[in-house]
């Protein structure tokens, strides 16, 4: 069964403390200051898009141009950018909504956003999760503490999840 891996970038590949569980971090461009990630998460990142049945999406407040400005090991210079549209409140739930509305043959999504973290007084992952989950599309949502961004835990994980659903034969 096909996925959807959907990323934002801030705080999620770039970690706001410039500390990573990767390890060190390289700088790749500016984007109104330097640009530093780690290269062994765009690797890690690298080869989950790679995976059969996997499709890499960003969605980021980061314009395309300044995504694919980034210098290798940056990830995804071609990966589809789900577009923002002005909203009241946090405008990616409004922008996932309308693209799946126009891709209505998804029916499994990770979606990786460090603003999914569940700040009172409700959880956005349990809540998306349940309103993905009444469209009839299976969900996972990490939101990675914005410190460090994503861990090899969480890409294990991810892995993990992936996995399991593509190692299962289709019915």
């Amino acid at each position: 069964m096909h996925t959807v891996l959907v990323l934002d970038i801030d705080e999620v590949v770039c970690p706001a403390s410039e500390v990573s569980p990767f390890g060190e971090l390289v700088e790749v461009g500016a984007v109104l200051r330097p640009v530093r990630v780690p290269p062994a998460l765009c690797a890690a990142l690298d080869r989950l898009a790679a995976l059969p049945d996997v499709t890499p999406a960003w969605l980021t407040s980061w314009l395309p141009e300044a995504r694919r400005a980034m210098r290798p090991p940056f990830p995804g210079h071609d990966w589809e950018q789900i577009d923002l549209h002005p909203a009241e409140g946090w405008p990616k739930w409004p922008a996932l909504n309308a693209w799946l509305a126009n891709n209505p043959h998804i029916t499994r999504l990770a979606w990786v956003d460090d603003d999914l973290d569940g700040r009172p007084p409700t959880s956005r992952i349990r809540y998306y999760t349940e309103e993905l989950g009444r469209r009839g599309i299976e969900a996972l949502l990490i939101a990675p503490a914005t410190e460090h961004g994503l861990g090899p835990h969480h890409i294990a994980y991810l892995e993990h999840w992936i996995g399991r659903r593509q190692a299962q034969p289709e019915p």
